[in-house]
């Protein structure tokens, strides 16, 4: 079975911008602020593959661990250095929202500066690649399409399995549901947000590390994607992780398949307007809902609850 390559663009798309929404609103659960540097994490996974191919010559896939992990320690390293420290000398949601910017300016500035390292150290171009020379294919499928489908999947199952069999997962929804009451009951409110920063920090570093083998990318590639994990994660409805899934493979599979259309029936320029995608994304929720699907879905069940009170209770006055 051969699958289109414009179905490949949208289904790997996706998968990798599934975790980074997810990542993105578990951040927002815990923490209650839109973490604008989730997308410069990604920007560290490319240059992680671009190490382990380009430099060490081996193939990208083996770094991904290494990038998880390295994502997940800048993370852990944000949270207790700026985050932590903003939120005791009593800063607010405005203020930890601003720091996430600046974080997001100075990683962005670490990036290039490594770039321009490795291009003065090794003389091999660092600015803007691919890497699907170092992919491997199984039949007719690359290599990353069913790694970045594989990677989605499973992290979406563990992560269910986490939230509602595990302690550490009861733990961190009872930290988003109410923080205060959470302390009282004796969970170390602390650790589940380094547990949290942790997890968010290295899935978005392993999907930004996915990137660079079907997509073209550079030094922003990763700040850039930010619009489309807030869209995703808009739309999903940032108070639930399993729509940040639905909304985030939504968005990732609109903003390819609608401009590659677009460029199909109106002309090649259309390309350049792909990032208005996810930004007609975050407007049409704002206006129209702006709980996201989650919160569509609560009020279709809420509305369906009080069709049956209503039934049972016209029902009690015929038989009265």
């Amino acid at each position: 079975m051969i699958i289109p390559a414009i179905w490949l663009n949208a289904l790997i798309f996706a998968s990798e911008l599934t975790l980074l929404s997810i990542g993105f609103t578990l951040t927002y659960l815990t923490a209650k602020i839109p973490n604008f540097a989730h997308g410069t994490y990604a920007g560290v996974g490319i240059y992680v593959s671009f190490t382990f191919s380009k430099i060490f010559g081996m193939s990208p896939y083996i770094g991904y661990p290494v990038a998880f992990i390295i994502g997940g320690i800048i993370s852990v390293i944000i949270y207790v250095l700026v985050i932590n420290v903003l939120t005791r000398m009593g800063g607010g949601a405005i203020v930890l929202t601003i720091s996430t910017l600046a974080i997001q300016i100075f990683l962005g500035a670490l990036i290039q500066i490594y770039a321009y390292w490795l291009l003065m150290r090794y003389g091999t171009y660092t600015q803007i690649f691919m890497l699907k020379d170092y992919d491997f294919k199984i039949g007719d499928f690359p290599g990353i399409f069913i790694v970045s489908m594989g990677i989605t999947i499973v992290s979406v199952v563990l992560l269910h399995y986490m939230l509602t069999r595990t302690k550490i997962g009861v733990a961190m929804r009872a930290t988003a549901e109410d923080p205060e009451l959470a302390s009282v009951l004796g969970i170390n409110i602390n650790q589940i947000q380094i547990f949290s920063w942790f997890l968010t920090g290295g899935l978005a570093c392993v999907a930004g590390a996915m990137i660079p083998l079907w997509f073209m990318a550079t030094t922003t590639s990763g700040a850039a994607i930010i619009t489309s994990i807030m869209a995703g994660s808009l739309l999903g409805g940032f108070d639930s992780v399993y729509g940040a899934v639905i909304g985030g493979f939504l968005v990732g599979l609109s903003e390819v398949m609608l401009t590659t259309w677009g460029q199909q029936i109106i002309g090649v320029w259309v390309g350049e307007y792909r990032p208005l995608v996810p930004m007609i994304f975050l407007v049409a929720v704002l206006l129209i809902e702006p709980d996201g699907l989650q919160g569509a879905y609560n009020k279709f069940m809420a509305s369906k609850r009080g069709g049956k009170m209503l039934q049972s209770i016209g029902l009690r006055k015929k038989e009265d």
